[in-house]
């Protein structure tokens, strides 16, 4: 196990303290890209930590969230388009 990709993904998750902060009181546009924001983190942690786990089969799950996650993301702001 790598520590500099653990180090990496710790450092990543700690960045996202001030996106959840917006997420939880903003208004509904910043609130999309904080979630947007985090989601993208998110998968760049577990495709660090799949790296640091030297573990080829766990990059499958980054993969899918990030197609996922980005057409949820399309999804709630066409539901949300009047109020943005």
């Amino acid at each position: 196990m790598t520590m500099g990709f653990v180090a990496a993904a710790i450092a990543m998750l700690v960045a996202t303290i001030p996106a959840g902060i917006v997420l939880c009181r903003g208004d509904t546009g910043s609130a999309v890209v904080a979630y947007e924001f985090i989601s993208t983190v998110v998968v760049l942690v577990l495709a660090l930590l799949a790296q640091a786990f030297q573990r080829s089969s766990l990059f499958e799950l980054p993969v899918l969230l990030a197609l996922l996650m980005f057409g949820s993301g399309l999804v709630y702001i066409r539901a949300m388009e009047r109020w943005l």
